[in-house]
């Protein structure tokens, strides 16, 4: 099992999540088993995303599918993700 952690910041967090929300079918569609958002106490617009994959191979191809980036886009994300890839133990 692997976890992918994104932390990005979003012009307006209710637009982000409803796109991310949006997106749940393309993330299944990859692989992804789960998600989870968080969102920053001193910074609403700081968001952090955890997905839960089988494999890393699955996370990674489904970063580079353009569909995600225009969905990202679309949603207001302001910045790139910072990404950690993280196995459960």
């Amino acid at each position: 099992m692997v976890k992918i952690l994104m932390n990005f910041e979003v012009e307006d967090f209710a637009k982000w999540k409803e796109g991310f929300v949006a997106a749940e079918g393309l993330r299944k569609s990859a692989g992804a088993i789960g998600a989870q958002v968080l969102r920053g106490d001193d910074n609403p617009r700081l968001v952090a995303v955890i997905t839960e994959w089988e494999d890393v191979e699955s996370a990674k191809k489904f970063s580079q599918n353009p569909a995600l980036k225009e969905a990202q886009k679309k949603a207001g994300a302001r910045t790139l993700p910072e990404v950690a890839v993280l196995q459960s133990l």
